[in-house]
């Protein structure tokens, strides 16, 4: 009998050893390879709530569908700590040096003013000086389910743009929950935090895993308390408050323009560019010349030749005019270059687009001069009628029959990005060979971001009429209706009366890249 039974034990552990101690190494590694996945994506999420300063729906819904990459469900849990900052008054005695009583300064703002704080009745009556300004700091937590509740919510959101005026009319039940609700535009609608409040994250796994089930079969259950595998546990302090900027939604501008690079001023911004066939250079840090001026409507041109742009319909406000280094457009204004009269050019654009989708405008012009044939660097949005085009930049040419030969980028435009554009037509010189044989070729060459696509060049192409005046930001002078408007920043415009080579147009992009933060 105890043969058999030392057989049986014998072969258990054979089975255990050789058979089940395997596959339990193998799925334990896989969720080691869970764990390391899952960690990595919470902490991308938590930087990048942290770099931004806000969760979007978006962001959220993305951090969730990559963690279920890793085939396993989880428990998530969000908190933000909030850091409350309530303005105090405190009163002195006459030594500076005690603190006689701590006053609301909402209650008391008044008085503070006035420099004596007089309490009528109660345990602080009495006449209090030597008032100072300070604060209390505490702490206020928000949980996972308010977050939620924040950026899934559709009736209780505040837009940004409400005046004061609107607000104070409305009835309180419309109100949001919390006081950190913020709305960027009728599509979006993010959580948002301050910088220095702090927030954390924890991600458990809530299945039981491969590993976890064959470890409680064998040890009969006794871990079962223990099927936990992957616990992340991640947070920090938010560094930015990007949201303030009511045309940033996502984290796709990679330009601050309120900070101008470095440099030893307009001069050298030129010659860091291709010079030769320069006609117009605009540079929205210098548009008046070497210096910079929020109220100007003529863009001067600073490659000197004296090409000045005009400028027309806008309002010089925090929505149309010059923002910082840069003009913006809300579609209904537009910029009037001078008269460019060449068989060959070039013309460079760098620019964002406050939208990808318009109901307005299903193509907008960015720089064109198609009012009488020429070309134009033209964003055809998500709602344009054509495929092929639908939420792409491309380079338009048009030919003596009416249509047009068009370059279109591979890439999706995204809102809120910075995009160097480029459209070169002409003849370019090609090196080929050893003996650096050169020859000459035609072409409508398209670039965008430092990638170029291109098609021959045909004869039947318009070169802009003498007299055509370019276009910035739509083409009122050829009466075009709201599907030409352009919405979105213009940063730097350049044209040439040549056609640029691809290397050539890769060298100014350098520049770009470098100037404008282009990724």
């Amino acid at each position: 009998m105890d043969g058999v039974l030392q057989k049986v034990v014998a072969i258990l552990i054979s089975v255990i050893i050789f058979f089940i101690l395997p596959v339990y190494i193998a799925y334990e590694k896989e969720d080691d390879i869970s764990y390391a996945l899952a960690l990595k994506i919470t902490t991308d999420f938590v930087d990048s709530v942290e770099a931004k300063g806000y969760i979007s729906n978006e962001m959220y819904n993305d951090f969730v569908a990559k963690l279920s990459t890793t085939r396993n469900s989880y428990d998530i849990y969000m908190e933000h700590t909030a850091k409350v900052y309530n303005p105090v008054i405190y009163s002195y005695t006459d030594d500076l040096t005690t603190i006689r009583a701590k006053f609301d300064y909402n209650l008391y703002k008044s008085q503070y003013e006035s420099g004596t704080i007089t309490v009528d009745s109660g345990s602080l009556a009495g006449t209090y000086n030597n008032l100072v300004l300070a604060y209390d700091l505490a702490e206020k937590k928000y949980t996972e389910e308010q977050i939620l509740d924040v950026i899934s919510s559709k009736d209780r959101t505040l837009s940004v743009n409400t005046s004061l005026d609107s607000y104070k009319l409305m009835d309180y039940r419309n109100l949001p929950a919390l006081n950190s609700i913020y709305m960027p535009n009728s599509v979006t609608q993010v959580y948002t935090m301050n910088k220095g409040d702090e927030f954390n994250i924890i991600v458990k796994n809530k299945n039981t895993t491969a590993a976890s089930l064959i470890f409680n079969l064998v040890t009969f259950g006794a871990a079962r308390t223990h099927n936990t595998k992957i616990y992340v546990n991640y947070g920090g302090s938010i560094k930015a408050e990007t949201y303030r900027d009511k045309t940033i939604v996502e984290d796709s501008t990679n330009y601050n323009p309120e900070d101008a690079p470095p440099d030893s001023g307009s001069n050298t911004l030129i010659n860091s560019y291709i010079t030769t066939g320069m006609v117009m250079l605009l540079n929205g840090e210098y548009n008046n010349g070497a210096t910079h001026s929020n109220s100007t409507d003529v863009w001067t041109d600073i490659s000197g030749n004296g090409n000045n742009a005009t400028l027309s319909g806008f309002d010089f406000n925090d929505e149309s005019g010059w923002i910082y280094n840069g003009l913006h457009f809300t579609g209904k204004e537009y910029v009037s270059l001078n008269d460019f009269d060449s068989d060959e050019f070039t013309i460079e654009v760098v620019c964002k687009f406050d939208s990808v989708t318009d109901v307005d405008s299903t193509t907008q012009s960015v720089l064109s001069s198609i009012n009488d044939g020429g070309a134009g660097l033209m964003f055809n949005t998500l709602t344009n009628e054509s495929i092929l085009k639908r939420g792409k930049a491309s380079f338009d040419v048009y030919t003596t029959e009416g249509l047009s030969d068009v370059t279109v980028s591979d890439s999706i435009i995204q809102a809120n990005k910075v995009y160097s554009l480029s459209g070169s037509l002409g003849k370019m010189e090609l090196q080929l060979g050893a003996d650096n044989f050169v020859y000459e070729t035609s072409a409508q060459l398209f670039g965008i971001n430092g990638k170029y696509e291109g098609i021959p060049y045909d004869n039947n192409m318009v070169k802009p009429a003498t007299g055509t005046t370019f276009i910035l930001g739509g083409n009122p002078l050829a009466g075009a209706g709201a599907e030409t408007t352009f919405k979105g920043t213009i940063y730097c415009v350049r044209v040439y009366n040549r056609a640029l080579t691809e290397e050539e147009l890769k060298e100014n992009f350098k520049v770009d890249q470098q100037r404008y933060g282009i990724k």
